[in-house]
């Protein structure tokens, strides 16, 4: 197993994996993140300082979509692989955790501006274009939102898009958000593969896709990424780039405003499937809002 935990003003996160009879499991974020990803066994955790928490973010009803930030935040070196790991940690340029709450749902202008310039900066070591968030961003629901930027951040890779939120996937989803754990799929479920992530104390599914793609190495919060045994580094950024035959590949997202000790808890289950699941949003409807 593997775990990560990153903190923000009290913030946790995680991620499971499993392929076949393999399991995986992640941790949680205390104002951070956590992370697990295994072939069975239990991982130790692991965890960062806490930030200062932010004096001027906002909830309620959600801005506009920002602007896209620019392309030249930091140099673009060698591409890595798509499911590769990075040569190293990225610290979010901005610190987007100065102007983002860990303790609500936080969309505000500047928490978004700030994370997509992050994530910008993130993409440009691997020479990628910066992050564009879809027209209809601000009226999508949290989960929709975890859906959306887990496509974005595969589909810039080349990867195949998850093809739908399944109902009942996003169910066991909602279900290990409440317990500030990474899900797997429910009895019964048809899968031949999945990975899963978790993170609690974050605002944004923003700034969880952050940690778990672009500092989720050693010397991160991931617990299971330590000098002595580095089985676990890079865990969470695997499982969203689970190399997933899509044949039918489905998602389930959670978000619990108040799971993680009342702060926001956030989940995300990527599964390939070989059933027919009930599907409650896919990827197509909103391929219309996509520049």
């Amino acid at each position: 197993m593997l775990v990560l935990v990153v903190f923000h003003a009290g913030g946790a996160v995680g991620a499971n994996s499993a392929n076949g009879d393999r399991q995986a499991t992640s941790g949680s974020r205390t104002g951070g993140t956590a992370h697990h990803a295994a072939s069975g066994g239990e991982a130790p955790s692991t965890t960062l300082p806490a930030s200062p928490p932010s004096t001027q973010l906002t909830s309620g009803t959600t801005p506009a979509v920002p602007p896209a930030p620019p392309t030249s935040i930091a140099p673009p070196v060698t591409p890595v692989t798509a499911a590769g790991a990075l040569p190293a940690n990225i610290a979010p340029q901005p610190d987007f955790l100065q102007s983002c709450s860990g303790s609500k749902y936080d969309d505000s202008l500047s928490c978004v501006a700030a994370t997509l310039q992050a994530i910008a900066n993130g993409r440009s070591h691997e020479g990628l274009p910066p992050m564009v968030l879809p027209r209809n961003w601000s009226q999508l629901t949290p989960g929709q939102q975890i859906f959306v930027t887990t496509n974005l951040e595969r589909t810039a890779r080349g990867m195949a898009p998850l093809t739908a939120m399944a109902t009942s996937l996003d169910q066991a989803a909602l279900q290990g958000a409440a317990k500030n754990i990474d899900p797997g799929p429910p009895g019964g479920f048809p899968y031949s593969q999945w990975g899963s992530n978790w993170a609690g104390a974050v605002g944004n599914p923003l700034e969880a896709m952050y940690f778990w793609m672009y500092d989720d190495g050693p010397s991160s919060a991931n617990i299971d990424c330590t000098a002595t045994n580095q089985t676990g580094c890079w865990g969470h950024r695997e499982n969203i780039l689970l190399r997933l035959p899509c044949r039918l590949c489905v998602m389930g997202t959670g978000w619990d405003a108040t799971g993680y000790q009342g702060d926001p808890s956030l989940t995300e289950l990527l599964v390939e499937s070989s059933g027919s699941p009930a599907v409650d949003f896919t990827w197509q409807q909103e391929s219309a809002y996509l520049p």
